[in-house]
């Protein structure tokens, strides 16, 4: 009998869909290859490469290369389909040190290929600001990243003297990819956990999000941020599996408010992960009324409430004493940019920092991209597995049995599920002052907890064979793509 007739049929629809993903993410990056190509390194509105922004990286290396990567994507499908025709050892555990060689890397990479522009969002700002001749204009506190602008700033007060450059482009070669040491930290601490989501999946899909630019050096308020957004999500996981207190991951979070306030679009899933931890604190404990569930509760909120408040008041004391704050928050420093205002307007645009309104094809088409460029795969393949899980009769797979099990992935998906929604409900609200193509940085977080409930739904769904099966060939294009999009800004460009 033949091997795949032996593959049942679900595992069969599973690993199609998500080849059929994976295809159709290569003949896109083939079609932005045949467009014009545009006179500048960012395209404009009328060139033809601006309505395909989130692929044009890949017009980047020569084609040699992009022919190479397909032929890899196509082979590691080939793969999968022989590799889940028959049995044996997971992928993790065939190479034990892949990982943390591959994390070593990817750390050294940080420091060895740093961007060559300040392009994006207000790069050239913070690098000109924090370093301007007049102590009394230079930039060393800003609402919009209190905590990264106060440290840059400190650090290229303590350096500039051996620096040699005349702007703070140097402190965000040092800092940025320190910043990507701590998400490492964070990836190797959710890939080693096999009780999350395979090793290998975890790792490859965390480290080729786009948003890993941000660690090269990048000049801007975001390093720090996704850092400590990957560090929440990951002290989640451990805190509803029963392994650290709820305030640890508090204290992640409201440090990762300090360094950019768009992480408070979390807040909601850490009242949740407050919840899970109060209902196991109270299933494990004997019932003795409600002397019990108030201290229980009571614990709950002190452990959410303190590390805020501390974290807060310190904030508001740095500002105040660095004479930029409540008054500078409520006027020259407020929240929405140029123009104050928050959110993408609903019918009409009415300053410049407006590009288009709610529901307008500009606005969807630059959603479309903003994905495209940070997390190609992941919401397709969110999708598909979801679809996938809904029509599954039976009991959802999980790798161990038990109600404490269940209830443990149950409440992982919810939580990251949650976390994303408001995340990606962000970017779709949140008016970008310099247009999504500039601003893709400031929603590209949104990606981490969207890749996580991709991970958390993945091994509820399917089998371990059949997740390498058909999410390695999605990860290895995802790497591909994140690879043209670094060496695209490494590449040496002044402004016009």
């Amino acid at each position: 009998m033949n091997r795949l007739s032996a593959i049942s049929r679900r595992d069969r629809r599973i690993v199609a869909g998500l080849h059929g993903i994976g295809l159709a993410l290569l003949a896109l990056h083939l079609f932005a290859r045949t467009l014009p190509p545009s006179a500048t390194p960012i395209p404009e509105p009328g060139d033809a490469e601006a309505v395909w922004w989130g692929l044009w990286p890949v017009t980047y290396p020569a084609t040699p290369y992009v022919i190479a990567g397909a032929i890899a994507v196509l082979a590691a499908m080939g793969w999968g389909w022989a590799g889940l025709a028959r049995r044996g050892a997971p992928v993790a555990r065939s190479l034990p040190y892949a990982r943390p060689v591959g994390a070593l890397l990817l750390a050294l990479a940080f420091f060895a290929f740093p961007i060559a522009h300040t392009r994006w969002g207000d790069a050239y700002m913070l690098a000109h600001g924090i370093a301007w001749p007049d102590p009394d204009l230079r930039l060393t506190h800003s609402w919009q990243a209190p905590l990264d602008v106060f440290l840059h700033s400190q650090v290229w007060l303590a350096l500039h003297g051996s620096l040699g450059r005349q702007d703070a482009t140097p402190v965000y070669r040092l800092l940025s990819p320190l910043a990507g040491l701590l998400y490492l930290g964070g990836v190797l601490a959710i890939s080693a956990d096999e009780r999350f989501a395979p090793g290998w999946l975890s790792f490859g899909l965390l480290t080729s999000l786009g948003l890993i630019q941000l660690f090269f050096g990048y000049v801007e308020n975001y390093s720090f941020a996704a850092a400590g957004v990957l560090l929440y999500l990951a002290w989640g996981w451990r805190v509803l599996a029963g392994r650290s207190p709820l305030w640890q991951a508090s204290a992640l979070l409201a440090l990762s408010h300090a360094t950019h306030p768009s992480t408070i679009v979390l807040a909601p899933s850490l009242l949740y992960l407050g919840r899970q931890a109060a209902q196991r604190r109270l299933h494990a404990a004997s019932p003795h009324g409600t002397r019990s569930r108030g201290r229980v509760v009571l614990d709950m909120i002190l452990s959410i409430a303190l590390p805020m408040l501390l974290a807060g008041g310190a904030t508001f004391l740095l500002m105040e004493r660095g004479g930029h704050g409540l008054a500078a928050l409520l006027t020259t420093d407020r929240p929405g940019g140029g123009d104050g205002r928050w959110l993408v307007p609903l019918w009409q645009t009415t300053t410049r920092w407006e590009h288009y309104t709610l529901l307008s094809r500009p606005h969807l088409r630059d959603v479309i991209n903003q994905q495209l460029l940070v997390a190609p795969v992941v919401l397709p393949a969110l999708l598909w597995l979801g679809l996938c899980c809904r029509h599954t009769p039976g009991a959802p797979h999980t790798s161990a049995s038990g109600a404490e099990e269940a209830w443990l992935r149950r409440s992982t998906v919810r939580f990251y599920a949650l976390a994303a929604v408001c995340y990606l409900t962000f970017t779709l609200v949140w008016n970008p002052d310099y247009g999504g193509q500039r601003d893709w940085d400031l929603f590209s977080l949104a990606a981490l907890p969207a890749a996580l409930w991709l991970l958390a739904l993945a091994p509820w769904v399917a089998t371990r064979q059949t997740l390498a099966a058909g999410m390695l060939p999605l990860v290895l294009l995802q790497a591909l793509h994140t690879a043209a999009w670094v060496y695209q800004n490494t590449q040496p460009w002044e402004w016009p």
